[in-house]
């Protein structure tokens, strides 16, 4: 049960109704600076690995606050960088030394950050609720609390620097003398919340969404003793940054009228884990999304077009029927990693960024063929399997230590005058659009006075505008027509999600 009677929440109330009312006014600030510091084409946000609002799951990043940054930047028309902060603090370092743009962690506006942070309008409103095991799971039955007041005298575990550190003790300075001890670690939230689970520390503390999330796979668990009234969560940036807080508030405003923070919040926070992941089990919509009859049509064309052999058709229906697919855990980024780790090195590449573009070629699908014949994990072309001795019966091993061989043949058509990591950038877009209409892109920025040594902004500009015959019929060109959108997103993704791997699996 709640005691409100022990509270005083005058000055928080104060506190958020300034920061909302100060966020309403900036929205009236032009966002013409802001769309200044996009034209650079990169917001850098800090995020916390968390169960909900960052995390991986089958090589996908996912999360409530990651999937609202990618909808703000593709509808800005800027690329994201994401950077795991760790701890709150640590975050608050980087935005005051000007490393990030915003904190997009799970934010709530109180009294004390009010002074120091300007904030976005809030997503939505949680409350700290106490989390414990139920009566009927404790081993003594005192050891349950059903009041604030029952909690004096115990110890809470709660995450080292956080919120919920905060509150216990703004909580003691209130009520002294009675007083709780606030233990704090540096476990994430989510893991604490495995503790008191599994009786392994009495009590924990963390907003009310997170634990009605839990508590869907967990029904031992507790929730009932609330310490907090209703905050809300938004993004933070330094003081001053006006024009950014500005476009912000707009397009959240956007997403409230249209119900889009509402299904997020859905998907995240009332859905089980294995419902709000249900859309990466899909899986590209290529051979595995057919049936039986579509796939064996499918392989059928492939051996009439001289792509796959009889033999190969049958191998491949055998393998699917067989239903194996290889496992990992959530410490992984994909059943390959070992592979991925021992083979980058010779491309001098770290193997996140590896498992990145095996990832978005196959989707770490190691049986998959594509409409156009690409073979394997790294999806490679008919042609090049060829020449490398690589079809649908080779293991996985022999698909990626190939695949990285080719990587290294692509650097040749490169120079080493050009600086990293646009050089990798433009052997990116080669694996996928081929090396002739990359250098193409590149003698056209060359002409027209863009940077042919630098990817973002110059090259990929030019690779876009191939399309038209008043470019890829240039004198310059030598490669013909290209469709360069696909592979402008390859390289963006790939990079993006490479960043992900890093901050989710060291």
């Amino acid at each position: 049960m709640r005691n409100t009677g022990i509270f005083c929440f005058g000055a928080l109330a104060v506190g958020v109704m300034l920061v909302l009312g100060a966020c309403r006014r900036v929205e009236k600030t032009p966002p013409d600076a802001v769309q200044a510091h996009l034209r650079h084409g990169v917001l850098y946000a800090a995020l916390e690995p968390d169960e909900t609002d960052y995390f991986l799951y089958k090589g996908h990043p996912l999360g409530y606050h990651l999937e609202l940054l990618q909808m703000f930047c593709r509808e800005k028309g800027c690329r994201l960088v994401v950077k795991d902060g760790g701890s709150l603090r640590e975050q608050m370092r980087m935005l005051n030394a000007g490393e990030i743009d915003l904190i997009a962690s799970n934010l709530n506006i109180n009294e004390t950050r009010v002074e120091s942070l300007l904030f976005s309008h809030p997503f939505y409103t949680s409350r700290q609720v106490l989390v414990q095991l139920k009566k009927e799971y404790l081993h003594d039955s005192l050891l349950f609390v059903d009041s604030l007041a029952q909690l004096f005298g115990k110890s809470v575990t709660v995450r080292k620097n956080s919120v919920f550190e905060e509150r216990l003790q703004e909580i003691n300075r209130r009520n002294h003398p009675r007083h709780l001890h606030a233990v704090g670690s540096e476990k994430t939230e989510n893991e604490l919340l495995n503790e008191v689970a599994l009786g392994r520390i009495p009590y924990t503390v963390v907003s009310d969404n997170k634990a009605r999330r839990f508590a869907l796979t967990h029904p031992q668990i507790d929730a009932s003793v609330v310490l907090s009234e209703p905050q809300p969560v938004a993004w933070a940036m330094a003081r001053g940054q006006d024009s950014l807080a500005a476009l912000l508030n707009a397009w959240i405003d956007s997403l409230q009228a249209n119900g889009e923070l509402r299904y997020l919040y859905h998907k995240y926070y009332e859905l089980p884990h294995h419902s709000t992941v249900r859309s990466v089990e899909a899986g590209f919509r290529k051979v595995d999304s057919v049936n039986h009859r579509r796939r064996q049509n499918h392989f059928d064309r492939l051996v009439e077009e001289g792509i796959l052999e009889a033999d190969d058709s049958t191998f491949m229906q055998k393998k699917y029927r067989s239903g194996k697919r290889e496992r990992h855990t959530r410490r992984q980024i994909s059943p390959y990693d070992k592979l991925f780790r021992k083979y980058a090195g010779q491309i001098d590449w770290d193997w996140h960024l590896l498992a990145s573009l095996v990832y978005q070629e196959s989707q770490f699908q190691s049986h998959l063929v594509s409409k156009k014949g690409a073979v394997g994990l790294m999806q490679m072309m008919p042609a090049t399997a060829r020449r490398y001795n690589i079809t649908v019966r080779s293991g996985e091993e022999d698909q990626i230590k190939t695949g990285v061989r080719y990587i290294k043949s692509l650097y040749g058509f490169f120079p080493d005058s050009i600086a990293e990591p646009d050089r990798t950038r433009f052997v990116l877009a080669s694996y996928n659009i081929g090396p002739g209409h990359v250098l193409d892109a590149r003698r056209l920025a060359e002409k027209y006075g863009a940077d042919p040594d630098v990817w973002y902004g110059n090259v990929e500009s030019w690779l876009l505008k191939l399309s038209k015959p008043e470019y890829y019929t240039d004198s310059v060109c030598r490669n013909g027509r290209a469709y360069g959108r696909q592979t402008v997103n390859f390289v963006k993704d790939i990079e993006e999600r490479y960043l992900h791997y890093k901050n989710l699996v060291p």
